[in-house]
């Protein structure tokens, strides 16, 4: 009976000592000793979906401020890496209002993009919605007739020129 708990016990201690998991992501500050073989495949499917996007936006900075947060950081440092290879322009997607605040984080990214060597046009930072393939034209038609009120008034017009029910 005695077996049964220290075998217990060794089997614990033994299983504390296994090799950490390896990482796909580096840890919040730095980087890992301990990266995954698949992590070079993942940093391609984030460029390639950034190099669609290609924007920055009010999470990428510190809240009623011009300054980046750590996460700006390191997505104005993938997108200036995609700049310089590829070319483009960063789209500001702010929904803030206060034309001083935008204006100091449009400052604070061409800055930011200057310091990273890339040649900074008055066309590689500009306010715009984030990339993508968009709604398909399919999609919109489908949205727009659900939206659309449905009239059950009777006209003397048939067809399509009735009068649109107000």
């Amino acid at each position: 009976m005695r077996i049964l708990p220290v075998a217990l016990a060794a089997v614990i201690v033994l299983s504390g000592c296994q090799q950490p998991v390896k990482r796909l992501n580096a840890p919040t500050h730095g980087e890992s000793e301990n990266v995954s073989d698949l992590r070079t495949n993942y940093e391609h499917m984030v460029d390639n979906a950034l190099l669609a996007d290609m924007s920055v936006s009010e999470v990428h900075f510190l809240p009623h401020r011009a300054a980046l947060s750590a996460l700006g950081e390191e997505r104005l440092c993938r997108l200036a890496a995609i700049l310089e290879l590829y070319g483009g322009s960063v789209r500001l997607s702010l929904t803030t209002t206060d034309e001083e605040l935008i204006a100091a984080r449009t400052a604070t990214v061409r800055r930011f993009l200057e310091h990273a060597g890339i040649a900074v046009t008055s066309t590689t930072v500009r306010p715009d919605l984030p990339g993508g393939p968009g709604l398909r034209a399919e999609d919109a038609v489908v949205i727009l007739k659900a939206a659309a009120p449905v009239s059950t008034a009777k006209s003397g017009n048939s067809g399509d020129n009735a009068a649109p029910a107000k």
